[in-house]
């Protein structure tokens, strides 16, 4: 075995509705990093494969905060993935390719509107508390 061979690992597919703040939704969550699957690392990185078209995705995310700044990517191959991102009070329709920085003690929730593609959720921390 390798020196760094430790650090490549396989995705770990989750339900959603085990993440604090989430409900089930038909959407497949693979968890690609936390100090869980790597003990040396100090983020946590997730993989949301979305498909909304022609159906209405159930609003699965509760305003929440967390104790570290998250990142969010939201991507598609044809630029239809739209989402609505609620920061604190304010609302934004976002469509791919989009980037959303999201600094810790914001609240915030997720919900999509519209197309297919993949929502990445990058938390810069791997010990991070949600609220």
């Amino acid at each position: 075995m390798g020196v760094y061979k430790k650090f490549i690992k396989k995705g770990v597919s989750e339900p959603l509705e085990k993440i604090s703040f989430h409900k089930k939704a038909p959407i497949k969550r693979l968890l690609m990093l936390d100090n869980k699957l790597i003990p040396e690392s100090d983020t946590h990185i997730a993989v949301h494969f979305v498909s909304a078209n022609g159906k209405k995705i159930s609003e699965y995310s509760e305003s929440h905060k967390h104790d570290a700044d998250e990142i969010n990517l939201i991507l598609s191959e044809n630029g239809k993935l739209a989402y609505e991102i609620q920061l604190e009070d304010e609302i934004y329709k976002v469509s791919s390719p989009s980037t959303v920085f999201i600094p810790k003690g914001v609240r915030h929730r997720a919900r999509v509107l519209s197309g297919s593609g993949i929502f990445v959720c990058i938390i810069l921390s791997s010990k991070y508390k949600s609220s």
